[in-house]
């Protein structure tokens, strides 16, 4: 009982944690990212939302599979790999183009902005199709 409880919980908190990934990074594309504290706000909340998605996800399919279902469990475990490559490639990315979008570089803050767009575009994408094979699962 207390197997299927954690699996329950760390599911729901994966959950939450994708929706707060696309609901905390969505309204900050009313910034300007010309300032640097922009930037560095945009590049910070993804840094937050992917460690947190790995951290739970990581934890559910450990609950997932201990609960008898290691499909799933598998399937929860490529978002948490999933939340690691898109931590290292967006960051890396968006570093890069921080160095020079402050210097009144136009190109580099279209491409931040870009890269801020598709990382929502990534999270959303993903919010979706986990809570698709949820509904498709049976638990």
């Amino acid at each position: 009982m207390l197997i299927h409880a954690l699996a329950l919980v760390s599911t729901v908190l994966l959950l939450i944690s994708l929706g707060f990934s696309v609901l905390g990074t969505t309204p900050l594309l009313v910034l300007k990212h010309n300032l640097p504290m922009d930037s560095r706000v945009v590049r910070q909340v993804f840094h937050y939302c992917y460690r947190l998605i790995a951290v739970v996800a990581i934890a559910a399919s450990i609950g997932q599979a201990l609960a008898g279902r290691p499909i799933l469990a598998v399937g929860i475990g490529c978002i948490a790999m999933l939340a690691v490559v898109l931590h290292r490639w967006m960051l890396t990315r968006m570093d890069a183009l921080r160095g020079t979008m402050h210097d009144g570089d136009l190109n580099a803050i279209r491409r931040f902005r870009e890269l801020h767009v598709a990382g929502i575009v990534l999270n959303c994408t993903q919010l979706a199709v986990f809570v698709w094979v949820m509904t498709q699962v049976k638990l």
